[in-house]
């Protein structure tokens, strides 16, 4: 391979080796399907839900508000049209930022041509940075659901989550972020920013393509998106990606440890 200076990590980052390591059991020798009720398929479920407690531990929450998925895009959709769909008689306005990821525009889009929703979308200042007399402003009895970026994926700009939280809080509106360019690189604590749910991805943090958490609320009514079996309690059906899953698990961690030296 040709020697390159990769500077990019904000697109991808590399797995790392004891990330793959810790994944390659799960691809050969323990390739049970975690929901089955025999011996290889019960050894992967715990190995799930050490998982979940280790993201849980992360983002400081319970281990019953993660949900394991296949990236940020499927996670910001997910929870966007989980909870419109659910809170659709209390509601159908919903706010969002004009810089945010595709994942959470054309969501917003789709919502718009196909269901009635609302959508405000608002500006940003010079820095990137909402206005938070805009944002209040924009609330209004219909207002479900503010969805801003924790950290942009184009310039950097981290909103002021916590102040974001405050007024979504005074006003009863549940608040997403999508957090796939800060979790790996920020500490976060979702109940003190009072964040009601959450998208990541674990190929931005040193861990695989193609696997992903979100972090919902117990308090969050939401509705699942994607029929089929009871995995995920309900929310999220599909066979479990348990190699990915504990990709994730073992990349989210040493996250932490990086994060706990600076």
């Amino acid at each position: 391979m040709q020697n390159i200076r990769y500077f990019d990590h904000a697109a991808t980052t590399a797995i790392e080796n004891r990330v793959l390591n810790e994944m390659m059991p799960y691809l050969t020798e323990n390739f049970g399907n975690a929901s089955s009720m025999y011996g290889i398929g019960k050894n992967n479920k715990e190995a799930i839900n050490l998982a979940r407690k280790r993201v849980a531990d992360v983002l400081k929450c319970s281990t019953n508000e993660i949900y394991f998925t296949s990236g940020g895009t499927e996670s910001d959709n997910l929870i966007i049209k989980g909870i419109a769909i659910a809170n659709r008689r209390r509601g159908n306005h919903i706010i969002t930022t004009q810089i945010e990821h595709p994942a959470v525009l054309n969501t917003c889009h789709f919502l718009e041509k196909y269901m009635g929703f609302r959508v405000t979308y608002l500006k940003v200042d010079d820095k990137g940075r909402i206005y938070l007399k805009d944002l209040e402003r924009a609330i209004n009895r219909q207002t479900i659901l503010i969805s801003i970026m924790f950290a942009n994926n184009e310039i950097g700009t981290i909103q002021d989550m916590e102040a974001i939280g405050r007024i979504a809080k005074r006003y009863g509106v549940y608040f997403h972020t999508d957090a796939v360019q800060a979790v790996g690189n920020l500490d976060i604590d979702v109940k003190k920013l009072g964040i009601s749910a959450l998208s990541m991805s674990a190929h931005k943090f040193y861990g695989p393509k193609g696997m992903g958490a979100c972090y919902i609320s117990e308090h969050v009514n939401f509705a699942r998106i994607q029929d089929g079996g009871h995995q995920e309690r309900d929310k999220r059906s599909g066979t479990e990606n348990v190699a990915g899953i504990v990709g994730l698990r073992k990349s989210n961690t040493n996250c932490t440890r990086r994060i706990t030296r600076i």
